[in-house]
């Protein structure tokens, strides 16, 4: 047994050594291709510190640029204004560029226009949120009442533009080609579902590697958040009609009148058990009724109940989970109240996009896959950010319950999503998201413009789309 035990602890450990061996091997084969990445690019000057310097000298124009978009803030992809302006931004700067893509979205590209291709994008639809500015803010508030930039769009475009300024001045060091994906209706609309459909990832070359940033003002302005794996929930959208008998609320029940408030009431109520005892405890989920609606009068039993709210998970299996309990739930309880129901979900399926008669609530008719960041593209993006600013001040970011449709292009391909911290206390630009008192730390905007074309050109670099200036012919 001691024989036993000792020729299975050396055959332990020789496979111990053999794991660590193969692991020194790759971390070495790494850390070789980052070495020579970086001896490229600075070959080029275009480090994160040579980028940044440069953004930071730019500031003036990337604030009025993000200040004239949150002036004209529009919905979804009816972006008329907005396009234009950015169109006539990249016609200025000599980029040019494909439009109207996925219905309304605009793609720019600088540098060669071949592979290899690495995309940047931002997205570029408002709220209708009704602005609420200071003194500060007044002076370049939304023009349009009910319609505001409430989620920081205009400042991704603003960063993504002056990243596309950056390269384009130093589009001779580039081999390879940088995509500038501008896309329309991020805020529910699927946008870039509509994108991915419409070829954007492979026309007239693939992407092989893609990076989108969002303002965050829950971390302190100046860093930088990301994280592998899931960033960002799948997040769809229910509604059903509970259907029963109206009549008056004296009447007999079950005789004259089949109630859909007691309905509706159980469905409610059953539903809250669904992610305390079918979803396993590692994993996460919502399930969360978001209004009810039925009736007119205190002594009126109406005919119907309407139901809404939203469901999200990290992974599709669980969202699928929640999604058919939810469905069960709904008919069964109804049925055993005597009841019907009218059941209407979002989807993941590509032709979301094609449903018809959609409650008015919905935004879309698409459930927006989670998004799950490629472990390659964030150890890249790190790398990078750390080049941007301090290494302390690059964090590790927290998964979130938001939806956010850039997960239709890192379904597809290698992609990292970052956060960009504005969070200031001083600058009181701490407000959440689609909150009617958001606002920017616009010192933030220079250095996500940096990080932006830094990890283009590094992405580029580790595939060969990078002239290395130490080894031109003399």
């Amino acid at each position: 047994m001691a024989l036993m035990i000792t020729k299975l602890t050396l055959a332990a450990l020789m496979l111990s050594l053999l794991s660590a061996k193969c692991t020194a091997s790759s971390l070495s084969g790494t850390n070789e291709q980052d070495a020579e990445s970086l001896r490229v690019l600075k070959s080029a000057g275009l480090t994160g510190d040579d980028l940044q310097r440069a953004a930071r000298a730019m500031s003036a124009w990337v604030v009025e640029t993000r200040r004239e978009l949150h002036q004209n803030p529009e919905l979804m992809y009816d972006l008329n204004v907005t396009t234009s302006i950015v169109r006539r931004l990249l016609n200025e700067l000599a980029i040019p560029f494909e439009f109207p893509v996925g219905k309304a979205g605009i793609v720019g590209h600088v540098g060669s226009g071949l592979p290899p291709v690495v995309a940047l994008r931002s997205d570029m639809d408002a709220l209708p949120v009704h602005e609420i500015p200071d003194d500060e803010t007044r002076v370049f508030a939304s023009l349009t009442p009910g319609r505001m930039h409430a989620c920081g769009h205009d400042g991704h475009m603003s960063m993504l533009l002056a990243a596309a300024k950056l390269l384009k001045e130093r589009e001779g060091m580039l081999t390879g080609t940088v995509k500038l994906v501008f896309q329309p209706a991020e805020e529910g609309g699927a946008g870039g579902l509509a994108m991915a459909l419409d070829g954007v990832l492979e026309k007239p070359h693939p992407v092989s590697m893609m990076f989108g940033m969002h303002l965050w003002p829950w971390i302190p302005s100046g860093t930088f958040a990301l994280k592998e794996g899931p960033m960002l929930a799948a997040a769809g959208t229910f509604e059903v009609a509970v259907r029963g008998k109206g009549g008056h609320a004296a009447a007999g029940i079950g005789v004259d009148v089949v109630d859909p408030v007691v309905a509706a009431s159980a469905i409610v109520t059953q539903l809250q058990s669904i992610v305390s005892r079918e979803v396993h405890p590692n994993e996460q989920a919502i399930v969360s009724v978001t209004r009810i609606n039925g009736g007119d009068a205190y002594n009126v039993i109406p005919n119907e109940v309407v139901i809404g709210g939203t469901l999200r998970a990290f992974s599709r299996d669980v969202y699928n989970l929640i999604e058919r309990r939810t469905k069960e739930i709904m008919e069964f309880t109804a049925r055993a109240h005597g009841c019907t129901v009218e059941l209407r979900f979002t989807s993941f399926a590509d032709d979301c996009l094609a449903a018809k008669g959609l409650p008015a609530a919905f935004a879309s008719g698409c459930t927006y896959p989670p998004v799950v960041n490629d472990d390659d593209a964030v150890r890249l993006a790190r790398e990078v950010a750390k080049t941007v600013v301090e290494q302390d001040r690059v964090l590790e970011a927290k998964a979130t319950m938001g939806g956010e449709d850039f997960a239709y292009f890192a379904e597809r391909i290698p992609s990292a999503f970052i956060y960009i911290g504005i969070g200031n206390e001083t600058k009181r630009t701490t407000a959440g998201l689609h909150s009617p008192n958001f606002k920017i730390d616009e010192s933030a905007l220079p250095l996500g413009a940096a990080l932006h074309a830094s990890l283009a050109v590094r992405a580029l670099a580790e595939r060969g789309g990078i002239k290395d200036l130490s080894k031109a012919d003399l």
